[in-house]
């Protein structure tokens, strides 16, 4: 069985952790990182937000390529997915998947920018983007909810 995980929170809220574990606990796990992603393509430097086309385009490729590496591949789409028509725009063109997930890590906004802070200097995003961000993120409708197999809502100890 094919099973995408779409990862949905507010930047410093644990997301690639979160991807990291299950991924140590669960065979053939594939983890597909924007940031990661746009360090490839931007040379190293994480806040390069210039090529924000290709960064897309690819994870969008990937994210299509990785469910055909085994018949139980598990692909965890890591990044934001903050909106309804990006969690659709997912959920609806993904056909090669059997099973789909929406795992939720919210986060006060206090807390993402306390973790943010002790990130490396090199990956901090700005307080203001993180606001703007935070702001901007969506409870998922229930449009999405109908179009996944299962919620998690995952809350750091």
């Amino acid at each position: 069985m094919k099973t995408l995980i779409i990862l949905s929170a507010v930047p410093a809220s644990g997301k690639s952790t979160w991807a990291k574990m299950y991924q140590k606990e669960h065979p053939e796990v594939y983890i597909i990182n924007s940031d990661e992603i746009r360090m490839e393509i931007c040379n190293g430097d994480y806040h390069d937000q210039s090529k924000q086309a290709l960064v897309w385009e690819t994870f969008e490729k990937r994210m299509h390529e990785y469910a055909y590496k085994s018949e139980n591949a598990t692909v965890i789409l890591d990044a934001l997915n903050d909106t309804n028509a990006i969690r659709l725009k997912y959920l609806r063109n993904t056909p090669e998947y059997d099973k789909k997930i929406l795992v939720l890590l919210p986060n006060s906004l206090e807390r993402s920018r306390e973790l943010n802070n002790n990130r490396p200097e090199e990956v901090k995003v700005p307080d203001h983007i993180i606001d703007m961000l935070y702001g901007k993120f969506e409870e998922p409708s229930q449009e999405v909810l109908d179009l996944v197999d299962e919620v998690i809502t995952f809350v750091w100890p």
